[in-house]
């Protein structure tokens, strides 16, 4: 008896949990950007792209949605000199740059933001 007992609670547990993970799923919350939370866009002052000679295509894993792009995207274009553009769909960051920029520098802001760097 005490064994169907222990049973039920085990199936009560799992199909709750497998309930929440649906939710989950269908509302896209699932990752680090839950909620409703507004992501403001970093401005750029200078919008002119022959301004940059420096182009570096880089390719970022772990990004779950735009927002994870757009936080990304702010914390590149936070640094002065620097124009960045991030392709979610791609999984792909476009930097321009008024300088050479080493690709340390590039690696630190991906991963301080959380997310995976890889060399393209």
């Amino acid at each position: 008896m005490e064994s169907i007992i222990i049973l039920l609670v085990i199936a009560v547990i799992a199909i709750i949990a497998i309930i929440n993970y649906i939710k989950k799923m269908k509302s896209g919350s699932s990752c680090c950007c839950e909620g409703s939370e507004i992501i403001k866009k970093v401005k750029i002052k200078d919008k002119n792209k022959k301004n940059y000679p420096y182009k570096k295509v880089i390719k970022i894993g772990g990004m779950s949605c735009t927002k994870c792009a757009q936080i990304i995207e702010n914390n590149f274009n936070k640094i002065e000199g620097i124009y960045a553009r991030i392709d979610f769909d791609n999984e792909e960051a476009v930097i321009l740059s008024k300088k050479e920029l080493e690709g340390k520098v590039l690696e630190d802001v991906i991963k301080e933001s959380g997310y995976r760097y890889y060399i393209k």
